[in-house]
């Protein structure tokens, strides 16, 4: 199957569009909203119907009057050129197919030759789009596999579709794990009745015994809880003095090692303090002497610095001196602007001059000329009716030429037709023989007429005479029949019917007499018509036969006559019509000239206004206007700036003088550049402010060196006095005798510590002291705590037992007071029990229906998937060039493992997106080459590798390409990919096209 050609009457804004297609490839390229989805979609509604109203899919019918529908052209090789047509009329159309060789027909025809293929199918495996490939990016990790094994079994996901579908119906009704399905909810009730009705049974006769079991398992219970807490709280005791035996004993030993440091002394922390202390003193120390070093080396910096002090004192001046060399440079650019627009000026007033090239002096012409907004309203309305005055005179120059051509053009004509005309005797002599000839026409008809008028008289007439004939001998033989029954009748004496017999005999004769004389008189009438019209058509044969014709010349020349008095007459009127023409020309000419001399004394009075000659108002009143009006302005402007010059050549003058002055004092006697001398100023000033800067930090710098030292000595003194004071504390007199002090000192700070640790976590324990030498008199604890246990162990067995046994008894004393009667639980359960039925009946067909898909999809997977699968894993390889190498059918479930070039195995989730839709492609591209190869239907193509990178682009395409049985039609708005198509496959598509043909 190829498509050959796409003709569009109307559908969506495609409107009467004609497409030819002569390649295996063609591409459709636009912009967006250029039509390209719109040609995909009518080319899926002429093969397989319009969308219906109840659908979703757009219907794309033409918004103006034009015929929705069109038709496409096809080559089927069994049937040759077929023409598919589909219009609108019922829901998808009223379709007409036509073979190549004439036979015709609509639905079932079309159905043959698309070989039963409907649109879903198509549109799974042949004609897709971006969506197609973004659907893979939708789905979850588990979903993916299912979803490829959907697209390898159908094309597309409906397989997933309708798998999840079953799944969930089954889901609402039951989960075995659930519980708000509904199966689930009305199994436990029915299991909860089941149970209350068994026990309704055996309860009936057991209520007294259980009340006084209940009695007497409450005491016992309390009982055994009593004991049990004692043995509990004796255990715990046993628990807590095995924990603290030991440090009890630590205790004692660490008392008995505190004893023997009674009266040693030593500084609490002391080590720590001298460690600190002695830092501190060292630290102090260093600084004293850095900070002497410093004060030193800043004297001697001090008395090596200079400086100017009148140069300081003059700082001011000097720097608001300075500070006006940008006003400087501003007022020297200015002047040379203000030059040049003077010098502008000047050449502006004497192009100005040479324009009007007046013989007037230029003071006068600028102090007398008026150049008012009155004065320059009436030049520019002079000026424009100037304009309008010489148009006219062209434009009537023009028309009176033409009218005039035009006049005498049909008076030539009117000559020249009325010397054609024939002469009033001879045309009335060829109208007389025209008249004649009509008649003899006539005649000659008429004849014709009344022969035929005679052939159907005649007929009439014998058929007439026939049915006369033989109603005579029906009406013979009917009263003969008569009159022999009324003799039979009377032979038997049958009076009544021998008197119907005459009766009915006598009026059959009496109305067959009446009619054959009414047929009598009407064959008598025609007789005598046909006596007459044989009489008239005798008349008229012999006078057409008598009669001549007209010639043939004889009509043309009368023909042609008449055309030229036609002709004759239209050319008068169009000569009445061109007179009033040219006179209405000459008309506008005397107008024309009244308004040229009124203009022209307004001219010259706006002439001595502008103190012009009048020869130049004639020609350009305005320019000249606009040029005297632009002088004054040049002149002003000029004056202007003749005044900025004067104030900008004393401000430089100023500013130079204060400047010049400052530097001869300070630096140099010798004058230079304005802005060497700021420059040099600036630089001057900064030095000496640096220098005395430099000395006021330096001296600041000593002062502060001056505290710190001071502030150094008093913290030395006082580190030198707690040292002192701290070797007293210890009894010793040098750091030695110390350090070793301190050594003992820490010994006797960790036995205390660990004494305070131990009585801190005895004091936080139960047992008291008293408590204490009761507990150490106890031989062997842990046995003793053995004992305690196992004696527990008992009490909390027989007590869980009770607990059980009351709860039991109390339950079935609650159910016994709280059920029904049996009979009312049995009806309960047996109205449950028919609900669930009907339920899981609902719930089996879901079931069936899911296991026959799965038994379904397990034979696909044994018989007809692995030929497709050998295709995409070809395919697959192609497009990732080797990466991937096989697919593998999961052993259960539907998916796929897909094995790489290192031999190792993927789900279809574990890929990579890219490599994951070039799977997706695979598969069904594979499904065209095997199971729908005897097809050949065309691939449908609209931007699905648009996510692609380049080489994988360049790739799917190859692959494409290589399915030489299938045609490709590919749509695109992507302009890098048209370089994979040759330029003859190539239809671009622009953003409003109405007709066009490849």
């Amino acid at each position: 199957m190829e498509l050959k050609k796409i003709t569009i009457y109307g559908y969506g804004k495609l409107e009467n569009i004609t497409f030819s297609i002569n390649s295996p490839i063609h591409v459709f390229y636009g912009e967006n909203e250029a039509g390209k989805s719109t040609i995909m979609s009518f080319i899926h509604s002429i093969l397989f119907g319009f969308p219906t109203k109840q659908q979703t899919e757009l219907r794309y019918e033409p918004k103006l009057q034009h015929k929705y529908g069109g038709k496409l052209d096809i080559y089927f090789p069994e049937f040759g050129l077929t023409t598919i047509e589909r219009v609108k009329g019922k829901a998808t159309g009223d379709v007409t197919v036509t073979l190549e060789d004439g036979r015709r027909g609509q639905e079932e025809l079309l159905d043959e030759l698309l070989a039963g293929i409907d649109k879903a199918l198509y549109q799974s495996i042949f004609s897709f789009n971006l969506h197609g490939l973004q659907n893979v990016q939708q789905l979850r990790g588990e979903e993916l596999g299912r979803f490829l094994f959907s697209t390898g079994a159908v094309g597309s996901d409906r397989l997933l579709k309708v798998e999840n579908e079953l799944q969930k119906e089954l889901d609402i009704r039951y989960k075995p794990s659930g519980k708000k399905p509904v199966l689930n909810e009305k199994l436990q009730v029915l299991r909860d009745k089941h149970s209350q009705l068994k026990s309704a049974e055996k309860d009936n006769n057991q209520y007294e015994q259980l009340l006084a079991k209940k009695r007497k398992i409450e005491q016992e219970r309390q009982l055994t809880e009593a004991d049990l807490k004692k043995e509990e709280h004796e255990k715990w005791l046993l628990e807590e003095w095995i924990k603290i035996r030991g440090m009890v004993r630590e205790q004692e030993l660490l008392e008995q090692k505190l004893a023997a440091y009674k009266d040693f002394k030593f500084p609490q922390n002391g080590l720590i303090r001298w460690e600190a202390l002695k830092e501190k003193l060292l630290s102090v120390e260093a600084e004293i002497r850095h900070i002497e070093a410093r004060m030193e080396e800043m004297d001697q910096e001090i008395a090596s610095i200079p400086i100017q002090e009148e140069l300081l004192i003059a700082e001011n001046n000097i720097l608001l001196a300075v500070e006006k060399f940008p006003v400087y440079e501003q007022l020297q650019n200015r002047q040379t602007q203000v030059e040049n627009q003077v010098n502008k000026i000047e050449e502006d007033i004497d192009s100005l001059k040479s324009k009007l090239h007046l013989p007037i002096e230029e003071e006068i012409l600028l102090r007398e000329s008026n150049t008012s907004i009155f004065i320059k309203e009436q030049c520019a309305q002079a000026a424009s009716k100037q304009r309008r005055l010489k148009e006219q005179k062209e434009e009537l120059d023009e028309r009176l030429k033409d009218e005039q051509t035009a006049l005498e053009s049909l008076e030539e004509a009117v000559k020249e037709n009325k010397q054609k005309l024939l002469p009033k005797e001879e045309r009335a002599r060829l109208e007389e023989r025209i008249k004649t000839e009509n008649q003899y026409s006539w005649n000659k008809e008429k004849a014709e007429l009344l022969s035929r008028e005679i052939n159907q008289l005649e007929d009439q007439r014998k058929l007439e005479e026939k049915r006369l004939k033989h109603n005579t001998m029906i009406t013979s033989v009917l009263t003969l029949f008569l009159l022999l029954a009324g003799a039979g009748a009377l032979f038997f004496e049958q009076w009544f019917i021998t008197v119907i017999c005459i009766v009915v005999c006598v009026v059959y004769v009496l109305f067959f007499l009446s009619g054959r004389k009414l047929a009598k008189n009407e064959i008598s009438k025609k007789e005598k018509r046909l006596v007459l019209i044989k009489e008239e058509r005798a008349q008229l044969v012999e006078s057409f036969e008598k009669g001549q014709g007209i010639s043939r010349y004889e009509a043309q020349r009368l023909e042609e006559d008449t055309t030229r008095r036609e002709k004759f007459t239209q050319l008068q009127f169009k000569l009445e019509q061109q007179n009033e023409s040219y006179e209405r020309v000459l008309e506008g000419f005397e107008k024309w000239e009244g308004d040229f001399l009124s203009h022209q004394k307004l001219l010259r009075q706006l002439a001595d206004e502008l103190k012009i000659p009048y020869e130049l108002a004639t020609q350009q009143i305005y320019d000249a206007f606009l040029l005297i009006e632009e002088w004054k302005g040049k002149d002003r402007e000029r004056n202007s700036y003749h005044q900025e010059l004067d104030e900008i050549h004393r401000e430089r003058e100023e500013i130079i003088s204060k400047i010049s002055n400052f530097f001869i004092q300070f630096l140099e006697d010798e004058k230079d550049t304005i802005a060497n001398m700021c420059y040099r100023l600036k630089t001057a000033l900064k030095e000496e402010k640096k220098k005395t800067d430099r000395k006021e930090a330096l001296r600041t710098k000593q002062t502060d060196l001056s505290e710190n030292l001071d502030k150094y000595q008093t913290e030395y003194n006082r580190y030198a006095e707690e040292k002192t004071a701290l070797f007293s504390l210890a009894g010793v007199a040098d750091e030695e005798a110390f350090r070793e002090k301190a050594i003992l000192e820490t010994e006797r700070a960790k036995y205390k510590e660990r004494l305070a640790a131990i009585n801190v976590q005895l004091e936080m324990t139960n047992i008291s002291k008293e408590h204490i030498s009761l507990y150490q008199q106890i031989l062997n604890p842990e046995l003793q705590l053995e004992e305690k246990k196992t004696k527990m162990d008992k009490l909390a067995s027989r007590l869980q037992e009770l607990v059980e046994e009351a709860a039991a008894i109390n339950f079935t004393i609650s159910r016994i007071e709280g059920g029904g009667t049996y009979t009312d639980l049995l009806h309960s359960f047996k109205q449950a029990q028919s609900e669930f039925k009907e339920d899981v009946k609902e719930w089996a067909k879901f079931a069936v229906a899911k296991q026959l898909l799965a038994k379904t999809v397990e034979q696909y997977k044994q018989k007809q998937l692995p030929a497709m699968l050998q295709q995409a894993e070809e395919n697959l390889a192609f497009l990732t060039e080797g990466k991937y190498i096989r697919i593998v059918p999961k052993e259960e479930g539907a998916g796929f493992l897909v094995e790489s070039q290192h031999h190792l195995f993927y789900e279809a989730k574990e890929l990579s997106q890219g490599t994951t839709e070039q799977l997706y492609l695979s598969i069904r591209i594979a499904l065209a080459q095997t199971f729908y190869k005897s097809f050949c239907f065309p691939f449908i193509i609209d931007d699905s590798f648009v996510n692609f990178d380049e080489k994988r682009t360049e790739k799917v395409i190859q692959l494409l390409q290589k399915c030489k049985e299938n045609q490709l039609i590919f749509f695109t708005c992507h302009r890098h990919l048209l370089k994979y198509f040759p330029d003859e496959s190539l239809h671009v598509l622009p953003a409003e096209e109405r007709e066009t043909s490849l």
